[in-house]
């Protein structure tokens, strides 16, 4: 691939393992990096921040010496590399981003909330949290509106959603009228999240569009 450096950005319940399927099939040479996100990391205290978080993306050049990254994100991943992208668009070249919502309606957060409520400790134990914690990260993300971001991005821009996922593709279509340029591919027959649901698909996608 052509892109100096590939950050991978898991979403909310999710650590950096997620992304095992992509990274065991990078193309030979291609360097990239599956850090946790800000505010996700286990014993740690402190809460979610979007901006904060993003930031500490884009501390990735500083880290590898490199001028520009791409971005893969799901779910509050994706969300974190549109801000890092808007708040930095000459060190984003590109954002591959999947599960991703512009905006959360009260009512799917609400949703999302009673989802945590059930959610099985061992699934919470793998990503760091506590059921207390989920919930506090929940209700942040649900207050996050991307559409500030979106004029700034330069980024070659892809988003990807399953086919199963009929709020995650309408969604993905949405984002993309606000992104100049952006293509918008629908994997038939898969839910969320894409990149674990359909890892040889999200992979080839992801591949040859970085390629």
């Amino acid at each position: 691939m052509s892109v100096p450096l590939l950050v991978f950005l898991h979403g909310l319940g999710q650590n950096p393992p997620f992304w095992q399927d992509q990274v065991t099939a990078l193309p030979a040479g291609t360097r990239a990096v599956a850090p946790w996100l800000e505010g996700l990391r286990p014993g740690r205290p402190d809460d979610f921040d979007l901006t904060k978080s993003a930031d500490a993306v884009l501390a990735q050049l500083n880290r590898f010496g490199v001028d520009s990254v791409a971005l893969a994100g799901t779910g509050l991943g994706a969300s974190v590399a549109v801000a890092a992208a808007g708040r930095s668009p000459d060190a984003v070249s590109h954002l591959v981003l999947s599960d991703l919502q512009p905006r959360v309606p009260k009512l799917a957060g609400l949703a999302q909330r009673l989802a945590v409520r059930t959610m099985p400790a061992g699934r919470l134990a793998d990503a760091g949290l506590d059921r207390a914690r989920m919930l506090r990260l929940v209700r942040a993300a649900s207050g996050i509106d991307l559409r500030p971001w979106l004029g700034a991005i330069t980024a070659r821009t892809l988003l990807i959603s399953g086919g199963s996922d009929a709020a995650g593709s309408a969604a993905a279509k949405d984002l993309a009228t606000g992104l100049d340029g952006a293509t918008v591919e629908v994997i038939p027959g898969t839910g969320a999240p894409v990149p674990a649901e359909a890892s040889e698909q999200y992979n080839r996608l992801l591949f040859d569009f970085l390629g």
